[in-house]
């Protein structure tokens, strides 16, 4: 006997639906269980047999309330039940229409996707990635996932599938493999074991590890931040760079089916790192060389989806939608040194470097020469954060150098690599392998000299340290600026720009915890020690989930953190402010931190960055005009461009803009000192900030070609969402079905109207508490407060209640059946037959779609007419009364209106004209992709649908009440 998608089958005594037959292949899902389990059958060894879902039963009838709840759990089980994206179909995103560019672009490639989704800081590259990987999960092209991301943004991409795509994730780790293991059988390899995993590009790429993960045949791999795994630039073939990152990136993307690489920034400047992204896609898209590479754009085009933040602005403002992105406020504050003490303290320092670039240029070793150009910026950008970070990095150098004299040792004291201390002196990425705070306090340690040299240091650091200890917080002129009447802290806590809420970012922990001493002093009255939370990069994910909850509790308050969360982490619903409390010396990490909270979702309409600059220093001299440049072209071209790339760039780009001459003698000592260490005296490669290196990455990137209209889609999803129910309706829902299975619900009695829920065994799930301890209905509510869990369609827990109440109220024998029911009420004239038939739709697709919806039908029980749509509607809401009719004529009633001869014909039309619907939308929507350029395998038959199955699901009689005269 062959099957068809869609059609009901009976399977070793179970009820199975059909998703497709090939040869003697039988795949289908379980329907008479609430786990949706799907299988692969081998015909010649099973039983098939056609089946079907009984009819209620036509001598027992159930309550309305527990009726309902049954209608309503089909109804939330199968949210975008029709949409033509499948992802849709499970997941709780309503995702704005540019967020689904990058899964129609996807599906364009059929059964191998290969991806770069590039989009601007804060447009939603999760959530794309997320449609995707569901997408491709739901069609049955991916069931094994690795997502490989930067450590700090594991646990975020963790909660985001779970939340969003209810797609369960591990973290494989140092830390975490020991977990794995022991849910592991003998022997098992973890990364085989566990079908989607999320790990760090730092932990994979070490050898043990890569060959365990690699020796895996992944369906999707995702990489996230993929800039990081791109082929570094060398300028000439004897420069030594690190290859580690992209030579694991490299291996996993060639043993990967689907690939997608995420990332804001992927073009640094150099067309050979570029490239080596997109060669990586292996889709034919790079030709040529790899020192002088080609890019084929006709190809790229198909495999890259890059909007800047202006093109998404530019189309809301074309759209109907509102645009949810908020406007940007930056400024800069410039900090005079008020001080004698402050100036007197950055002049020693000066010549103290100056000192140490001389008594590095006695020596015969390059890299000594290297490593102290790197320590003289670092000492001098720890005296502009604070004073405090400039004194405990002056203890911890006096530390080591009273060491090495004691020792009497005059070997070099390096612990760390010179491209380590370059990335700390200009606040880039250490690359994984130690902590900003860590790096930072070995720069601080890079210790060299004969005895007598180290003698003489001894002597100037102790006098420097003397110096700046008379810098105390009442003659610190930046931390007077941001504590200040009027300034940009009390201005925050006035609520002058929004909620009450302000970020301070700084780059040093020293600094960090300065601040959190001082600024309550400084404050009196107006903000208290309470009100200040902190986070840095030595603590843990539970110690920073814990502060992040305690600020976004606060009504008013400031976090002040490190660059451990500058990355990747969603703060826009904590705060619309940032104060950055020294100039980062790489616009990358400027922008990365503004875009903690200039984000989708953001709910004020405006955006406040300040940054404090001091003036007549490095910073005021130098790098405020790179900065400013960097803003001038993001405004002007839409994206920043590449900063410092290596070496030479620093000196000679400083050289080219003309700055140099600006700069106090010290100064200049250090940046000949730079000179003397090129091997070529000629400018960079490229200037970041030139016309000709700006115009080759807009040339060579493709931002906005993706214009794909998906009107229809969007309207589609609005209209279902209308169509289910209000929130109260949900909420009813899930109330009432907690109480039913014998859950405790309480009010918490906080500000947000929280409720605390302890689950019963029939509803605990794995991975939830068995208490959940605060609980909203509300969506802005979850967003805004960390901690707090939003009870959507998506959340586990409603999830298992969703199916619990499927499954238990269908047993005519229990005690909760509910698929039938009799409702007497005053509002109808004639006894009236409601129906709700679950109807199975296939889509004649090169592989056929199985779509599935709650299709309402009534009949007069009567004169066996049928009622228009829109009174069927107005038929769930009808007022109950009591009823003084016997059981007897209530059953002979439940019988007539059993018989499908009552409602066959209604069925029948109202099944066609909703196939006639569907057909119509999906025709629209193949036409509107198809005039975008759109023309992929899969719109092939998108709009051929037709009825696989039905059942009768439920049953209501209404029943007139005695004396009701009201027409239907």
């Amino acid at each position: 006997m062959n099957f068809s998608a869609g059609d009901i089958v009976s399977i070793r005594n179970r009820l199975w639906r059909v998703n497709s037959s090939e040869e003697n292949i039988l795949e289908a899902t379980r329907i008479d269980s609430g786990e949706n389990e799907t299988h692969r059958f081998y015909l010649p060894f099973e039983t098939v047999t056609a089946a079907h879902i009984d009819p209620p039963s036509n001598t027992r009838f159930g309550d309305a309330a527990t009726n309902r709840l049954l209608i309503q759990a089909f109804r939330y089980s199968m949210v975008h039940g029709s949409a033509p994206l499948m992802s849709l179909q499970k997941s709780c995103v309503i995702p704005t229409n540019y967020q689904l560019v990058p899964v129609v672009m996807g599906l364009n490639m059929s059964t191998r996707v290969r991806m770069l989704i590039a989009d601007d800081v804060g447009l939603g590259k999760t959530i794309e990635a997320g449609l995707l990987a569901s997408e491709l999960m739901s069609r049955n092209l991916a069931s094994r996932i690795l997502i490989i991301c930067p450590r700090n943004l594991r646990e975020q991409w963790q909660e985001a599938l779970q939340y969003f795509f209810q797609i369960h994730a591990d973290i494989i780790s140092s830390v975490h493999l020991r977990s794995l293991e022991r849910r592991l059988p003998p022997g098992a390899n973890p990364w085989e074991h566990y079908k989607c995993l999320i790990t760090s590009i730092d932990y994979i790429k070490s050898e043990r590890v890569s060959r365990l993960a690699l020796s895996v045949p992944w369906d999707l791999v995702i990489v996230d931040e993929a800039h990081l795994g791109a082929k570094p630039h060398q300028s000439s073939e004897k420069q030594s760079v690190s290859m580690e990152r992209y030579n694991l990136v490299r291996e996993v993307a060639k043993n990967a089916n689907h690939l997608l690489f995420l990332t804001a920034t992927p073009h640094n400047g150099y067309t050979d790192t570029y490239a080596s992204l997109l060669d990586m896609l292996d889709c034919g898209i790079v030709s040529g060389p790899v020192s002088d590479p080609v890019i084929n754009r006709e190809i790229a085009l198909h495999h890259v989806c890059q909007r800047r933040r202006k093109d998404v602005d530019d189309w809301f403002a074309q759209s109907d939608e509102a645009n949810p992105f908020p406007q940007r406020v930056q400024k800069e504050v410039l900090v005079d040194l008020a001080y004698i003490e402050e100036r007197e303290t950055i002049h020693h320092l000066e010549e103290y470097g100056s000192s140490l670039i001389d008594l590095a240029r006695e020596d015969d070793r390059s890299n000594v020469r290297t490593m102290a150009q790197w320590v003289v910026m670092h000492l001098h950008k720890r005296a502009l954060s604070s004073p405090a970070a400039l004194r405990k990095s002056l203890q911890n150098r006096l530390k080591r150098i009273e060491e090495k004299l004691s020792d009497k040792d005059e070997s070099v004291s390096q612990g760390l690599t010179p491209d380590q201390a370059k990335a700390t002196a200009l606040d880039e990425e250490t690359r994984g392998e130690i902590s900003d705070e860590e790096a930072s306090e070995r720069t601080d340690t890079v210790v060299y000299g004969s005895l007598s040299a180290l003698e003489n240091e001894r002597v100037t650091v102790e006098d420097l340290y003397t110096l700046a200890k008379k810098v105390t917080p009442a003659k610190d002129s930046k931390l007077r600026e941001l504590t200040r009447a009027g300034g940009p802290l009390d201005s925050a806590m006035k609520g002058h720009n929004g909620p009450k809420k302000v970020i301070i970012f700084t780059r040093y922990k020293d600094t960090l915890d300065y601040l959190e001493k001082e600024i309550p002093k400084r404050m009196k009255g107006r903000l208290t020690s309470e009100q200040i939370v902190v986070i840095y990069g030595d603590m843990n994910e539970g110690q920073r989930k814990d502060q992040l909850e305690r600020f976004a509790e606060l009504k008013a308050g400031v976090l002040i953190a490190t660059d451990c969360i500058s990355e990747g982490i969603n703060l826009q619903h904590m705060a619309n402010q940032v104060i950055h409390y020294e100039l980062p010396w790489n616009p990358n990490r400027l922008e990365q931190r503004n875009g903690r909270i200039d984000r989708y979702g953001q709910k004020a309409p405006v955006v406040h960055i300040r940054t404090l600059v001091m003036a007549d220093t490095l910073d005021g001299t130098i790098l405020r005009v790179l900065v400013e440049k960097a803003e001038k072209i993001r405004t002007d071209y839409g994206f920043a461009p590449p900063f410092f790339g290596d070496d030479a760039n620093v000196v000679s780009l400083i050289q080219e803009m003309g700055i140099r001459v600006d700069l106090p003698a010290a100064q200049k000592t250090l940046f000949d000192s730079f000179e003397e260490e090129m091997t070529t005296p000629e400018l960079p490669e490229h200037n970041p900030f030139d016309a000709e290196t700006i115009e080759r990455i807009r040339q060579e990137s493709f931002y906005g070609q993706t214009e794909i209209d998906l009107s229809q889609v969007r309207a589609r999803l609005i209209e279902t969402e209308a169509a289910i129910g209000t929130k109260n309706d949900f909420e009813e829902f899930v109330r009432n079905g907690l109480s039913r299975f014998r859950c405790e619900i309480g009010q918490n009695h906080d500000r947000q109207e929280t409720i605390h829920i302890a689950l019963s065994d029939m509803l605990k799930v794995p991975g939830v508490e068995d208490i959940i301890a605060k609980a909203t209905f509300d969506e802005q509510i979850a967003l805004q407060e960390t901690g707090i869990e939003q009870l959507n369609v998506g959340h586990p827990v409603v999830r298992r209640l969703i199916e619990q109440v499927k499954d238990s109220v269908f047993d005519p024998t229990s005690e909760s059946y509910g698929r039938s029911c009799i409702i007497t009420t005053p509002d109808i004239s004639r006894v009236t037959a409601l129906y709700h038939f679950l109807v199975r739709f296939t889509v004649g697709t090169q592989r056929p779609e199985v779509i599935e919806e709650i299709v309402p039908v009534a009949c007069d029980l009567i004169d066996r007419s049928f009622f228009p749509e829109d009174q069927v509607k107005e038929l769930m809401y009808v007022k109950p009364v009591g009823t003084q009719r016997k059981p007897q004529e209530l059953i002979r009633h439940l019988s007539m209106a059993l018989s499908d001869e009552l409602y066959r014909q209604a069925f029948e039309d109202t099944v066609a004209a909703r196939i006639a619907t569907i057909r119509t939308e999906r025709a629209a929507l193949k036409e509107e992709l198809t005039a975008s350029g759109v023309a992929g395998e899969w719109l092939t038959g998108i709009d051929s649908v037709s009825c696989a199955s039905h059942d009768l699901i439920s049953l209501r009689l209404l029943e007139p009440a005695r004396g009701a005269g009201v027409s239907r």
